[in-house]
């Protein structure tokens, strides 16, 4: 964790240090340094029985029934300037509604682009950034214009997956210069994200808009096996941290994708955080947690825009105890399908989520075994003076056997109604 740390403060104070002497140089030029402040509410209708996973339930959802009907969402502000010709810094710091109250950290980075001397074009990332894997998280901060709440693969990657570490990429046109096919290779070496797997076995899989930050402690649900004196209380705290580095091991993030103009695109990559499942630090367990990845973006007839994402792979931690499988040991799959359209002013969405964890291990009292699906309807619209109005219904059906524990049918059916309304400032134009 010591050494993770350090990453975390050089990345942040590097990129803050360079950015100030960068502006102290040049002053606030739009052109080459961009602000963007932007903020979000929202009114609520929740119908479900589960308590949401912020306050120990296994809800799927960022809100339940006990919280208010307006709600602050999010305050972001981020920064993104070119400090040299080739060299870009970004940084992005929120405070959460439902956070401690505190501005924390989601992304800071320093990122090169070398001048290409050859059909070739290289790109470095150093820092603290998501990995390279989400077509709905395209907007400031890591928003998406889609839809309020993000599909089970995003919302996973929002929750537990950051690297911090370096990333290469290399682009080039396939057939020569004037083609419209174009491949990148990118592959990513990082520290951190050895407890990555702790939520998605513990509390399964969610469909929100929240994003971990740095420094925080997300709660544990009241399950028999997180109990005081249980085994896995011996070196579990009943939060999840799922940024520290536990065996000062590194992981990595490879993979490819192939884009033809903008019409097509196909990526595939696989992500392996390599962390010893036997490792334990700070009130956190290291979790090997591995995935395949593969995502297609596509424009069809009629304007409209076809997404979809796939992922399964494994995390586990403890000991082997049979089978080759380990104390805690997950299968997990989910995927997506998203049609939108964009008219001048508004958007509309339409995503189908289907998602499952497969318990693998035996342990009693400690079923993580879910399956369910969703379906989310989202209207996004443009108003004036920076203002942004979302209107979402959502439906998620999902089964885990764990709710047996909490007194609740293992059967859920959660729907929500939301309306939020959004603000964005900038010294510069969309």
């Amino acid at each position: 964790m010591v050494r993770l740390l350090k990453l975390q403060r050089l990345a942040m104070v590097s990129t803050m240090l360079l950015a100030g002497q960068a502006i102290a140089q040049t002053g606030l030029d739009a052109s080459r340094h961009r602000w963007t402040v932007r903020g979000s509410s929202s009114l609520i209708s929740v119908d479900s029985r589960d308590t949401s996973w912020l306050d120990g339930g296994l809800s799927k959802m960022r809100y339940d029934e006990t919280d208010s009907n307006t709600v602050f969402d999010r305050l972001l502000i981020e920064y993104e300037g070119a400090l040299t010709p080739t060299l870009i810094a970004q940084i992005d710091a929120d405070i959460m509604g439902d956070g401690d109250g505190s501005f924390d950290l989601t992304e800071a980075f320093l990122e090169w682009r070398p001048v290409p001397r050859s059909a070739n074009r290289h790109r470095l990332k150093l820092g603290a950034f998501y990995p390279r894997a989400s077509l709905e998280n395209v907007g400031v901060g890591w928003s998406s214009p889609y839809s309020i709440s993000w599909s089970a693969i995003n919302t996973w990657l929002a929750e537990e997956i950051r690297l911090f570490g370096a990333e290469w990429t290399l682009s080039r046109p396939l057939g020569g210069g004037g083609s419209a096919h174009r491949l990148d290779l990118f592959a990513a070496a990082f520290y951190g994200n050895d407890p990555s797997g702790t939520l998605l076995a513990w509390k399964g899989w969610g469909l929100h808009d929240r994003q971990t930050r740095w420094r925080e402690q997300l709660p544990l649900p009241s399950i028999p096996v997180l109990q005081p004196g249980t085994r896995m209380r011996q070196h579990q705290d009943p939060h999840a941290q799922p940024f520290l580095e536990i065996d000062h091991e590194p992981g990595f993030h490879a993979g490819a994708e192939w884009r033809y103009a903008d019409r097509v695109s196909l990526a595939a990559s696989r992500y392996d955080n390599r962390a010893d499942p036997l490792s334990t630090a700070d009130g956190q367990y290291g979790w090997r947690t591995v995935f395949d990845h593969i995502a297609l973006r596509a424009s069809l007839p009629w304007n409209l825009g076809l997404m979809a994402q796939w992922m399964r792979g494994t995390t586990a931690m403890g000991s082997v105890i049979g089978a080759g499988r380990r104390v805690v040991d997950n299968d997990y799959e989910a995927s997506f399908v998203m049609l939108t359209r964009r008219w001048d002013s508004f958007r509309l969405s339409l995503r189908v989520d289907d998602f499952e964890v497969y318990d693998a291990d035996v342990l009693p009292n400690d079923n993580n075994y879910e399956n369910g699906d969703a379906v989310t309807l989202a209207y996004m619209r443009k108003l004036m003076g920076g203002l942004t109005l979302g209107v979402e219904w959502q439906r998620i059906d999902s089964m885990r056997p764990a709710r047996e524990y909490l007194g609740l049918a293992p059967d859920a059916d959660e729907r929500q109604l939301r309306v939020q309304l959004s603000w964005q400032l900038s010294n510069h134009a969309d």
